[in-house]
């Protein structure tokens, strides 16, 4: 399994040669659970993403893992996807 990645509020971590820092989590009730994702690998993108979705970093495929405690002090996993 590949190692995870998390993320956490105004703290960017570097993997796999890319940048990710998270914009957003909006986890409001009744609402989908979403983050807003930055990713730098040369070319800086967003994405909006719920748990599950994949977005393209280089020519692999990374998914957005868990939210660790949306509604509190909250921690984005992200991982490559498998």
């Amino acid at each position: 399994m590949t190692a995870e990645i998390s993320i956490r509020h105004g703290v960017q971590r570097k993997a796999g040669g890319a940048f990710f820092g998270v914009i957003h989590v909006d986890a409001r009730p009744g609402y989908p659970l979403t983050v807003r994702l930055g990713v730098d690998d040369g070319e800086e993108r967003q994405y909006t993403l719920e748990p599950g979705d994949t977005f393209p970093v280089h020519d692999e495929t990374w998914v957005l893992d868990r939210v660790d405690d949306p509604s509190g002090n909250w921690r984005v996993v992200i991982r490559k996807a498998e």
